[in-house]
């Protein structure tokens, strides 16, 4: 009996239009090294590297809300190798029919993010993006503003300026 051994990580391939054909672009995990990729490749596939090239990319930081408190954060970094192979590798044509690969779920998922993006980008700098929140704030505004205009006359003497010299010199 022969004892089976599957890897617990995933390597993804990259589509890179601007490399040539004798370069792949792989996302691995960041625990990975250029020696496991070489290998990964010439066991599994029989693909040759003739040269890697590893970076890490850092995640942008993100700000988040919880509780009223602001707290930030940042996404776990991601590594990419990008292998020089012996022989080219043409990419095959993109699918034009992406229902088989569930595409409306996917697009759905990607409207939802955006939408939650929207809503919470910015809130820390003073800005309001939740557009009911912001309908309710011009209204209460217009309701202030037609008080004053037709209000009472201490509104109106709110608005004016204080001379602060008379005001000081009639209390004894």
């Amino acid at each position: 009996m022969k004892n089976i051994y599957l890897p617990n990580f995933v390597i993804a391939l990259i589509r890179t239009p601007k490399l040539p054909p004798n370069y792949a672009q792989f996302s691995v995990p960041l625990s990975f090294n250029k020696l496991d990729l070489k290998n990964y490749l010439k066991n599994l596939y029989g693909i040759n590297a003739l040269g890697i090239r590893s970076s890490i990319r850092q995640q942008a930081v993100e700000l988040t809300y919880n509780n009223k408190t602001r707290s930030y954060a940042r996404r776990r970094s991601e590594k990419r190798m990008t292998v020089e192979l012996a022989e080219p590798f043409i990419w095959p044509e993109e699918p034009k029919d992406l229902s088989k690969f569930d595409n409306k779920l996917y697009t759905n998922i990607e409207k939802y993010k955006e939408a939650i993006r929207e809503e919470t980008s910015d809130q820390g700098r003073g800005r309001w993006h939740n557009k009911s929140i912001r309908g309710k704030l011009a209204e209460a505004v217009k309701e202030q503003q037609a008080q004053k205009a037709g209000g009472s006359a201490a509104a109106k003497e709110e608005l004016t300026e204080v001379d602060f010299d008379a005001a000081t010199r009639d209390k004894p």
